[in-house]
């Protein structure tokens, strides 16, 4: 359960890290915590039906789908969460590419 803590407050100093990037916004600490908590649900649950709807496309590009796919995963959250603010796409492509790198190693930690 300790272990399961540390991780998650990881994650959400990780998605505040990426508020250094322009047009990315978090209010604050508390709803850092509540994005990797619902990021963490939706990669969970949801991204494996989208991965498995999204097989042919993701075999054609070579695994790249994985990035737009995390993008779109990330948007939605920002869409749900009024205090998570995402203003440029290019910003907000580079954080969910950091934020599934981050995800990934902690995963496997």
């Amino acid at each position: 359960m300790k272990k399961l803590i540390i991780k998650w407050l990881i994650f959400a100093l990780i998605i505040m890290a990426t508020c250094y990037l322009p047009g990315i916004k978090v209010e604050n600490f508390a709803f850092a915590m509540l994005i990797a908590a619902i990021l963490t649900i939706v990669n969970l649950f949801i991204k494996p039906i989208i991965k498995l709807i999204t097989f042919p496309i993701n075999l054609f590009t070579f695994g790249l789908f994985n990035l737009v796919i995390n993008f779109g995963i990330l948007y939605g959250v920002s869409y749900f969460i009024p205090q998570y603010e995402l203003d440029n796409v290019l910003s907000a492509f580079i954080a969910s590419l950091i934020i599934a790198i981050s995800y990934t190693i902690l995963k496997k930690i």
